[in-house]
This record gives C-alpha cells, structure tokens and sequence, in this order.
C-alpha cells in the first residue's frame, strides 16, 4: 500500500510540474504585442489617416505642421529598474514651405533630463532640408515586472516637436527604412546589446493625449486630443541568469527540508542514527531562513517594484516549508499519538510533501499569468 501511496504521490507532483512547465512555455514563447493604447504605424497611410482623425482644429484655421522624424539606435542599457539610457541617431525634415522660425529637434516628456544634441549633418535635397543629430537620453519608465521572470517590457521614447503649443506634430519618416515590419527592428543597430533582454520588436506608434493646460499660450488646443509619436523597443526577459541567481536557494532549501522530513519518525532510535532532534529541525531552518531571505531580498533590491513577484511566490512557499518542517518536527516528539502520526508514522507528511509545493505553485502560476 505504501508503494501505491508514493507511486502515487510521485506522478502528481510531476504532472504538476508538467502543467507548470507547459503554461510557463506558452507565457514565453507567445507572439509580442504592443501596449493596447499603442496605433502602431508602418505605412504612411496609416499614419495620414491617424494624423489627420487626431490633430485638433486651430482657432485660426491655419492647418496643422508636420514634421518627418526618424530614429536610429546603437545604444540601450537599463541604468535602474526604471531607468532606461539610450543613445544613437535623429533626423528631421523640413520642408522650404514652414515657417522660418520653427525650432528644431524633439522635446522628449519622458526624459530624466532632456537629451543633448550633436549636429552631425545638414543637407539640402529637393524642397526641403535634412538635419541629423547624434543624442543620449536617460529615460524614465513605467515597467510592470510583477512577472518577473518572464516579464516583457517596453523601451518607450515619447517624442514632441519642441513648437508643439503652436500645433506642431511630428511623423515617422517611415521610408527611410528598409522594413517598418516591427519584427525586422527598424531603426536599432544591428550590433545593439542589451544583456539580460532580448529584442522582439521595434516600431512607430501614435498615442492620443489631452493636456489640461494651454502651456500659457492661445495657440495650443488644450482639453483635445492630440497625437503623440512614440518609439518602441519590446524586449523580453532572458531566463537562465535569474534562475540560475534567484531560483537555485529556494529549490535547493526545499530539498534539503524534503531530506529532513523523510528522517522524522516517532521512532527516536532512527531519529538518533540521523541526529534529528527538534532542536537541530529548528537550528537547519533558521539557517535556510536566513539563505532565502538574503536571495529574495536581493531580488527584491534588484527589481525595486511593489507587491508580490511572480518568483515571490516560491519564496513564500520556502518559508511555509521551513515553519511547516519546523512545527512537523515538534509535534512527531512532542505527540506521537496524534492521528496524523498513529498509524503511519510520518507517512502522510512525506506524500503530501511535494504535491503541495507543486500544486501551490500551479496554482500562483495561473493566477498570475491567467487572462
């Protein structure tokens, strides 16, 4: 029977790291997609169309300016968890037709301090002129890392011309790329690292905003909506460093109290050939207490983000292991003769042991990733 028992015991406990396995694979390997306030571009009629339904009317019926703007990246680096550097190549093209005065460049909102500006050309084609600038800009973001590991994130550069309170908009200067497929990365370098994530996706998105100010002057349309230019990067977590880094201490803690829960027995001759005594369970647990909470503190440092990570959880269920373990140990020498311990010993505690770590972890896995 007891055979039966851990047979069975043993396949639970694997069809639920099998589930857990097969869910945490699709939350992996599913197709990107873009913030849902996101319109993304990839053709210039897309971008007419949204322009010309989103640019609010002047009072002086004067029509809206627009200007082409293109990116290039060579450089992202996460500087803090919600710092964002980068760096590379802007160009602009105005026309011979805008108003002399206008000034150039881009005012990015989102900026730790506005980017500095290197001319590095200026070129006359046709009927308009062409300027680009190399730039560095600290960004601040809004990340969600709740699942951490297997968060994705998004790179945002919002960008502004800078004469926006005179009704002036920019657009992506779309042909100058080769493919504005974002899964081809328009506009990054081919060379760009970016350590720990991966790059999925770069592309031009429009995002409507009402300001509810007229930034003291009568030109700006304010309580309307007004189409802002975004530049994404969708990037995606790699796996094996926090793994390697915050998984290994809870596993190896959950194993080693496995180890000491299989020692447990009424019988204090096999407790003695062990050395197991409720005092060494409570030492062996206030040391891997100790282990955890240094690995899911330092987690915590590395992320900074509020409420309960996705790895959280496994963390959690380490420390009701070590106090379950704990509290096990007591009352298998304390009170043998209770029903849990009667008949079987420490049998039940052994086959539940691992079902309900792996049960409680499919269980978190669903509630978190579940749509």
């Amino acid at each position: 029977m007891n055979r039966r028992w851990w047979i069975t015991s043993a396949l639970y406990s694997f069809g639920c790291l099998i589930a857990l396995a097969i869910v945490l694979t699709g939350v992996y390997a599913a197709p990107t997609e873009p913030h849902p306030d996101d319109t993304v571009v990839t053709t210039p009629d897309e971008v007419a169309r949204y322009v010309t339904a989103h640019v609010p009317p002047q009072a002086s019926g004067a029509p809206a300016l627009s200007i082409p703007t293109g990116l290039y990246i060579t450089l992202a680096e996460f500087t803090g968890p919600y710092t964002v550097e980068v760096a590379g190549q802007l160009w602009q093209r105005y026309a011979d037709s805008l108003p002399e005065d206008l000034s150039e460049g881009i005012f990015i909102p989102n900026a730790k301090d506005q980017p500095t500006f290197t001319e590095l050309y200026r070129e006359r084609h046709n009927n308009e002129e062409l300027i680009g600038w190399s730039f560095r800009v600290t960004l601040r973001e809004t990340f969600d890392y709740s699942p951490y590991p297997m968060d994705r994130q998004q790179i945002r550069l919002r960008m502004w011309h800078p004469d926006f309170e005179r009704n002036v908009f920019l657009t992506p200067d779309l042909s100058a790329y080769t493919s504005t497929d974002p899964a081809a990365l328009p506009g990054v370098d081919t060379g760009l690292v970016l350590e720990e994530w991966g790059l999925q996706q770069a592309f031009f998105s429009y995002r409507a905003y009402v300001q509810n100010t007229d930034f003291g002057g009568p030109t700006y349309a304010e309580q309307q909506l007004h189409p802002e230019l975004y530049y994404s990067l969708a990037v995606r977590r790699h796996l094996i460093t926090p793994m390697i880094e915050r998984g290994i201490t809870p596993v190896v803690a959950l194993i080693t109290l496995f180890v000491i829960v299989t020692m447990l027995s009424k019988d204090r001759e096999r407790r003695e050939n062990f050395g197991v005594t409720p005092g060494s369970v409570i030492i062996v647990g206030a040391a891997l207490l100790f282990a955890v909470l240094i690995s899911h503190n330092a987690m915590r440092d590395e992320v900074k983000a509020a409420g309960l990570l996705y790895m959280g959880y496994m963390y959690v269920i380490t420390y009701l292991v070590i106090l379950g373990v704990v509290v096990n140990a007591v009352l298998i020498v304390g009170w043998p003769d209770l029903k849990l311990f009667r008949e079987h010993d420490n049998l039940y505690v052994r086959l539940m042991y691992w079902p309900v770590i792996t049960s409680t972890m499919l269980l978190a896995t669903l509630l978190t990733f579940h749509d």
